[in-house]
């Protein structure tokens, strides 16, 4: 391949003093590149605080190949850019981190092979004739591919099963809970049975039990709602461009060919330097159809394509484990295939970040739907996510309560994601799971008033499989934590236990049981003795019958309408829909009930059309 190809020439450069700094471009003028585009890429690194080498690279304006044929050619030493033998005992981690694998010394006539960045390559520059036989120099992404195909079992035995192996307690995978799925299914049986009157005695002991579920979901929802009144915009000092992290993406990705386009679009419309991105798109193995359309599309050079390695689940977390050993920024955001996040979000996380105390792990950001005029799922579906992401989480947040994240735009620290060893490959709703273990290990998750974009399913089915994923994954996520919740309240206090399981709960206790309780309260109120108690008892589960119709609907209320409002939503005749998708919910939670039974780790995918172009 020719030069010409891969450094692009002739851009309105001005010319400027301080090239000779940047001694990891220097050499790049023997190659052609013109002084004026070296001396671009020396002042803006100095403004940003990287490499040079990083500058030309991440601009698009050399490309990798050429930069690190070159760099060999300075060094003198070899140019790799196929598959190497490397050392028996590999650690893929550990070569990813230093961005340097030892080779197998009777394969390879060099020592080690190298992809080195910035300050690294400044150091290389500086060996001697000798040391410098020793290396061989290869361009990061091929080192990644080299490195993961070496690594392959291992990767994908961890991105499976780290978890579970630093702790079975922690994973929904655990043996000790596939038996206590089928004693779940055996359990809500009975609730129903008590609440279809076929015993006195059994439907007195459900209505206490739902009771007491509601009630504590009741007031976690009005306490979040009420602090949420109080939050305002973060006022966080914006950080200079120096000053910003190097800030890594990951985006888990099947089936997505129509989107990728779109994809692409939305990040490189971040308004973020460049040369401190560091983009992960992860692709199964067999989804070449995906990969094709990426690759048409142009990725910017700072978006590397993962393809994960074959293995067991084939779930989101588990393509997210693959990437993480890979992602080399302090913070690091998760976003969906069909996700459209605001320009300046990366920026406003990573000045909430610096302004944070060093036990925040998480920012959520808020997640609205932009295509709730196409029908009545995908407006009660806007309706929902203002409820969750501007009310309720901000308010959670607030109170300094646990909070089960949202599956996409959650901005961590990368160190104390690692500490938390990741995600939970068999946990189908991860980032829920990961917002509750984050209080077990004594962090904090926030939320951050940056919005990104989506679009809701529009057709039943899509909907269905999509709500009942994740109602089976809120079931898994509960089911661990109810598995040592005396080790919660020792790590996490009285009130955060009692309000994640309040939380969880209710969640699952509503849309399953709701219907039910409603109809019999319908009943009681009607025909029983609801509103004419003639006893003390009959009097005191009238008051709390009474209490949570009251309260509950407050607290179901309240909240969607002060999203509607912060999201410039209106109502209209749609809203008479709301019994009808109620309905849906219960149908959908009773799926997913009867899916944790019978195949608990299967991803319902949910297809995503592309947006129309803005005319």
């Amino acid at each position: 391949m020719s030069s010409g190809s891969l450094y692009r020439s002739g851009g309105s450069f001005e010319p400027a003093e301080g090239a000779e700094s940047a001694p990891e471009i220097a050499f790049l003028a023997a190659a052609g590149v013109e002084s004026a585009t070296l001396a671009y890429a020396a002042r803006r690194a100095r403004e940003l605080g990287v490499g040079a080498d990083e500058i030309l690279i991440a601009e698009g304006i050399v490309e990798e190949a050429f930069y690190y044929a070159a760099l060999a050619r300075r060094l003198n030493c070899p140019y790799v850019e196929r598959a190497t033998s490397l050392a028996p005992g590999f650690d893929y981690r550990a070569a990813l981190r230093a961005s340097v694998a030892r080779a197998d010394p009777a394969l390879e006539d060099f020592d080690w092979l190298m992809a080195p960045r910035g300050a690294q390559v400044r150091a290389l520059l500086t060996l001697g004739a000798e040391e410098g036989r020793r290396i061989a120099i290869c361009a990061p992404k091929i080192f990644s591919a080299l490195v993961r195909a070496k690594g392959r079992r291992a990767l994908s035995d961890d991105a499976s099963f780290a978890l579970s192996r630093a702790d079975s307690r922690l994973s929904a995978n655990a043996p000790q809970l596939r038996w206590s799925n089928l004693f779940s299914v055996v359990l809500c049986l009975g609730v129903i049975a008590g609440l279809s009157a076929l015993s006195p005695a059994l439907l007195a002991a459900d209505s206490a039990l739902l009771s007491i579920l509601f009630l504590g979901g009741i007031y976690i929802r009005l306490c979040a709602f009420a602090a949420s009144l109080k939050t305002q915009r973060g006022a966080h000092p914006s950080l200079s461009e120096r000053a910003l992290p190097l800030y890594s993406i990951i985006v888990p990705m099947y089936r997505e060919a129509r989107v990728a386009a779109q994809l692409l679009a939305a990040i490189k419309a971040l308004d973020y330097p460049a040369a401190k991105l560091d983009v992960k798109i992860v692709l199964e193995h067999d989804d070449d159809e995906t990969a094709e359309a990426l690759r048409a599309a142009a990725p910017p050079a700072y978006v590397e394509i993962v393809v994960a390695p074959p293995g067991a689940p084939r779930t989101k977390p588990r393509a997210l484990n693959v990437a993480l050993p890979l992602a080399r920024g302090r913070l690091l955001a998760i976003f969906d295939a069909e996700d459209r996040p605001e320009p300046e979000q990366l920026r406003l996380v990573a000045a909430a970040f610096a302004a944070a105390g060093p036990r925040l792990a998480c920012l959520q950001a808020r997640l609205a739907i932009d295509n709730g005029h196409e029908g009545w799922l995908p407006y009660f579906f806007a309706i929902g996510y203002a409820a969750l992401f501007d009310v309720l989480n901000p308010g959670l947040a607030a109170l300094g309560l646990p909070m089960p994240l949202g599956g996409t735009s959650n901005h961590f620290r990368t160190d104390i994601l690692r500490r938390v060893i990741g995600w939970d490959a068999w946990n189908v709703t991860e980032d829920a799971d990961l917002g509750l273990r984050f209080a077990r290990f004594g962090y904090r998750v926030g939320a951050i008033e940056a919005t990104t974009f989506e679009d809701a399913p529009t057709e039943l089915n899509n909907w269905m499989g999509q709500r009942s994923r994740w109602m089976k994954g809120w079931m898994q996520t509960l089911s661990v934590f109810l598995r040592s919740p005396r080790r919660h309240y020792r790590e996490i206090g009285a009130v955060q236990t009692f309000a994640a399981l309040c939380a969880m709960s209710s969640l699952l206790a509503g849309p399953l049981f709701g219907p039910f309780y409603g109809l019999r309260l319908a009943g009681d109120a009607l025909w029983g003795d609801l509103l004419a108690p003639q006893t003390f008892e009959q009097f005191t589960l009238a008051s709390i019958s009474l209490g949570i119709a009251l309260f509950g609907t407050l607290a179901f209320v309240l909240p969607p309408l002060l999203g509607m409002k912060r999201r410039g939503m209106r109502a209209n005749p749609r809203l008479l829909l709301a019994p009808v998708y109620l309905a849906l919910l219960s149908v959908a939670s009773w799926l997913a009930l009867w899916e944790w039974t019978r195949k608990p780790f299967v991803w319902n995918k949910t297809a995503h059309l592309p947006r129309p172009p803005v005319p």
